[in-house]
């Protein structure tokens, strides 16, 4: 569902919902949490909500695969993510694109407001239903 004006952050291959050519999460795991991990984390907890699901998110890493959470799409108006990557990045210090950290610490570690205006507009640019 992604749109190349509307990057998609966290697709990881191993994920139910990520791309079968997404980046690895295994790999993405580090050992110690980044200098920004908190204010990471909390970027994309606040994400403004674009499409809810009834789906629950369950921890691939986790021997049990402990459910994280119902799945949800969220954004900041620029790129898109699932709910369950917060936990990724802070569980498992998972790391994200370079392009989506420096994003989001430009806007000083807030996701803009948006209104349902931007969220349709998003909406569609994603469902191709937009004008150029």
């Amino acid at each position: 569902m992604s749109d190349a004006r509307v990057p998609f952050v966290g697709d990881f291959r191993e994920l139910e919902q990520g791309s079968p050519d997404g980046p690895s999460l295994w790999s993405a795991i580090k050992t110690d949490a980044s200098v920004n991990a908190h204010e990471l984390v909390e970027y994309l907890r606040s994400g403004a909500l674009l499409a809810a699901t009834t789906t629950l998110a369950r921890d691939v890493l986790s021997p049990d695969k402990a459910v994280i959470g119902g799945l949800h799409l969220l954004t900041d108006g620029h790129w898109l993510w699932y709910s369950d990557l917060a936990h990724y990045v802070e569980h498992y210090h998972v790391t994200l694109e370079p392009q989506f950290i420096a994003h989001a610490e430009a806007n000083s570690w807030t996701v803009p407001q948006l209104d349902d205006a931007d969220l349709l507009a998003l909406q569609a640019v994603l469902l191709g239903d937009d004008v150029d």
